[in-house]
């Protein structure tokens, strides 16, 4: 599977929401059953320094119905969104098994925008 590509337009101060599908190469979405998830801003690739953890979670729900469809949420507060830099960053999500493979699925820039009103 290869990683799909998307910015994320963060506005500093504001409460930040996305839910994104992973999908399969057909298209269909990816069932994430026995995965796990993670994902993190930095402010360039080799940074060693995490500007944000984006604690993806997949949508689980009740049953395995929401496992199936691939979705996974990203929620920031707006305290989160504030204390990150004006920037260009970039960030990607990553899936993994209990084997250890890991799979990088969503990739982009994280461009946060200033908050002018406080």
């Amino acid at each position: 599977m290869a990683a799909s590509s998307a910015n994320l337009n963060i506005e500093q101060g504001s409460t930040f929401g996305v839910t994104v599908t992973i999908k399969n190469a057909d298209l269909t979405a990816f069932n994430l059953t026995g995965y796990s998830i993670r994902g993190q801003i930095r402010n360039r690739y080799s940074s060693s320094s995490v500007l944000l953890d984006l604690a993806p979670v997949i949508q689980t729900g009740s049953g395995n119905s929401l496992l199936v469809s691939g979705l996974v949420d990203i929620d920031l507060t707006a305290a989160q969104t504030a204390a990150l830099p004006i920037t260009h960053a970039v960030y990607d999500i990553e899936i993994f098994d209990v084997s250890g493979t890991v799979t990088k699925v969503l990739a982009g820039k994280a461009i946060i925008n200033p908050e002018v009103t406080r």
